[in-house]
C-alpha cells in the first residue's frame, strides 16, 4: 500500500516541524505550509490525502480556507482535519458541517494525532474505492492455454509486472489486448492503487475540455488511480491534446495541460492498446516522437486466435465455467467433434467471438452441444463478423483476395517494423515469394501504410 500524503498548514513553525517529524517516522510523505497562500500552492502541485489545517492564521483563517478547499475539485478525495488552540464546540461543529473530517484541540496529543491521521487516511481511501466501484470493469481473463504463444504471453506478464515502463500492446480486435493489460496490473505492486481504462475518443474529449477551460474531470479521474495503471484503448487515435497530457504523465510523472501548466504530480503506469501499432501515424507526423520512442521500448504482440487454435478446448472450458458461475446459465458439454469444428474455424473476431458463441449456445439449448448447433452458430457469427469488417461482396473474389492480402501484409509489416524476414515467418510465405507479392501489391516494406 502506498504511504499517505499529508499537508500540514500552521503558522507556528515549531508545531509544523514537530508534526512533520512524527509523521515522517510513521512513513508518511509530508508537505508543510505556514499560511493560506503556501497551502494553495502546495495542494495544487502535490495533492494530499489528508490536510491538517490550523484555524487561526495571519493571512486567512482556517474556516475560510476550508470553504475554499471544499470547492476545489482537486481536493474531492482529501480528508481535512481542523486544529485550534482556542477551540470551542461551536467552531468544531461549524468545521464539521463545512466538510471537515475531524477537529483537534491544541496542545496536540501525539498519540491522538497519529490515530486521527490513520483514520483520516482510511476515510480518504474508502472514498476513493467507492468512486472506483461505480466503474464497471470486466473481470480479468489471464491468457489461457498451453500453446507456446500463450505460455510466452504469461511469461511476459510475469516479467513486465515487475517494472513501470509504458507498454504498447498490439493485436487484432477481440484478441485480448485489454485482458493482457489488466493481467499485468493485477500481478504488479500497483494492483492496490487502482486501474482505469479509457477509449481514445473519451480521453480526447476530456483532454480537449481541460485544454480550453478549468475543467478538472480528467485530472480527478486520474488522481483516483494515482500509483496505479492507466489503460488507453485505440491509442493510435489519441489527439494532440491527449498526447501532450500523456507525455507529461509518462516523461515527467506530472499532469499538466495548456490551460493549467502548473502541473500535478501523478505516478501512473500507462499501457496503450492498438490494432495496428503506432508506426504509420508516427511517420505521418500525427504522433509525438517522444511518446512513440517510449512505447517502442516494450511493444507486445497479442496473437490472433487462429494462430493458437490448440488452446480452444481450454478456452471453451473456461468460458463455460464463467457463464455457469457468474450468469447462472445451465452447464452444457462440448463433444470432441464439436470442439474440433471450432478449432477449424478462422475466428475473425478472435477470443471475444468465441466467448459470445459459447454464451449463445448455453442460453439457447439444453443437454450436450451438437455439431449442428456449433456449425449454425459459427455460420451466423462469421456473417456478422464479415459485415462488421466491411467486406465488399460487390467485387469479384480475386479482387477481394488482393485487397485482403494487401491489408494483411501491410499490418504484419507495421507490427514487425518493416522486417521482411519476420513477416515471411509469421505469414508462412517464402521470403522470395513475399518480396514478389509485395511488389505486385504495391507495398513498400519500410512504409506499409
Amino acid at each position: 500500500m502506498k504511504p499517505g500524503k499529508i499537508l500540514i498548514v500552521d503558522d507556528e513553525k515549531d508545531i509544523r516541524n514537530l508534526m512533520k517529524e512524527i509523521f515522517e517516522e510513521e512513513g508518511y510523505q509530508i508537505e508543510t505550509a505556514a499560511n493560506g497562500v503556501q497551502a494553495k500552492n502546495s495542494w495544487k502541485t502535490n495533492v494530499p490525502d489528508v490536510i491538517f489545517l490550523d484555524i487561526w492564521m495571519p493571512d486567512i483563517d482556517g474556516i475560510t480556507l476550508l470553504k475554499e478547499m471544499q470547492h476545489d475539485p482537486l481536493l474531492d478525495q482529501t480528508s481535512i482535519v481542523m486544529m485550534s488552540g482556542h477551540g470551542t464546540i461551536e467552531t468544531a461543529i461549524e468545521a464539521t458541517k463545512l466538510g471537515a473530517y475531524d477537529f483537534l484541540e491544541k496542545p496536540l496529543s501525539l498519540a491522538k494525532l497519529i490515530v486521527i491521521a490513520e483514520r483520516a487516511l482510511e476515510h480518504t481511501r474508502l472514498n476513493q474505492e467507492n468512486r472506483q466501484l461505480k466503474q464497471t470493469l470486466p473481470e480479468q481473463i489471464l491468457p489461457i492455454g498451453k500453446s507456446k504463444l500463450i505460455i510466452a504471453l504469461r511469461e511476459s506478464i510475469e516479467r513486465l509486472a515487475k517494472y513501470s515502463m509504458p507498454i504498447l500492446v498490439v493485436g487484432e480486435a477481440g484478441s485480448g489486448k485489454e485482458h493482457f493489460a489488466k493481467a499485468i496490473h493485477k500481478t504488479s505492486d500497483r494492483k492496490e492503487a487502482g486501474l482505469l481504462t479509457f477509449y481514445a475518443k473519451d480521453f480526447n474529449q476530456l483532454a480537449q475540455e481541460a485544454s480550453q477551460s478549468d475543467n478538472t474531470e480528467l485530472l480527478n479521474q486520474l488522481r483516483q488511480i494515482d500509483g496505479g495503471t492507466l489503460i488507453l484503448a485505440n491509442a493510435d487515435q489519441l489527439s494532440h491534446a491527449s498526447q501532450s497530457i500523456l507525455s507529461g504523465i509518462i516523461l515527467d510523472h506530472c499532469y499538466s495541460c495548456a490551460y493549467n501548466q502548473n502541473g500535478v504530480k501523478l505516478d501512473l503506469r500507462v499501457i496503450a492498446l492498438t490494432k495496428t501499432g503506432l508506426e504509420g501515424i508516427h511517420q505521418q507526423g500525427d504522433f509525438r516522437d517522444d511518446l512513440y520512442q517510449r512505447f517502442q521500448v516494450m511493444p507486445i504482440h497479442i496473437p490472433a486466435l487462429r494462430q493458437h487454435t490448440e488452446d480452444i478446448p481450454e478456452l471453451i472450458e473456461y468460458f463455460i465455467n464463467y457463464f455457469v458461475t457468474h450468469d447462472g446459465l445451465n452447464y452444457r458439454h462440448f463433444s470432441v467433434s464439436a470442439q474440433n469444428i471450432m478449432r477449424q474455424y478462422s475466428w475473425p473476431g478472435n477470443i471475444r467471438e468465441l466467448q459470445n458463441i459459447i454464451q449463445k449456445l448455453l442460453i439457447l439449448g439444453n443437454g450436450d452441444i451438437t455439431d449442428k448447433e456449433v456449425k449454425s452458430a459459427l455460420t451466423q457469427s462469421e456473417t456478422a463478423e464479415l459485415s462488421e469488417l466491411g467486406i465488399d461482396t460487390s467485387i469479384n473474389l480475386k479482387l477481394a483476395k488482393d485487397h485482403f492480402e494487401k491489408a494483411y501484409l501491410s499490418q504484419l509489416l507495421r507490427e514487425t517494423g518493416g522486417n521482411v524476414s519476420e513477416t515471411a515467418k509469421r505469414s508462412g510465405i517464402d521470403r522470395t515469394n513475399l518480396y514478389r507479392k509485395l511488389k505486385t501489391l504495391g507495398i513498400d516494406p519500410k512504409n506499409p501504410i
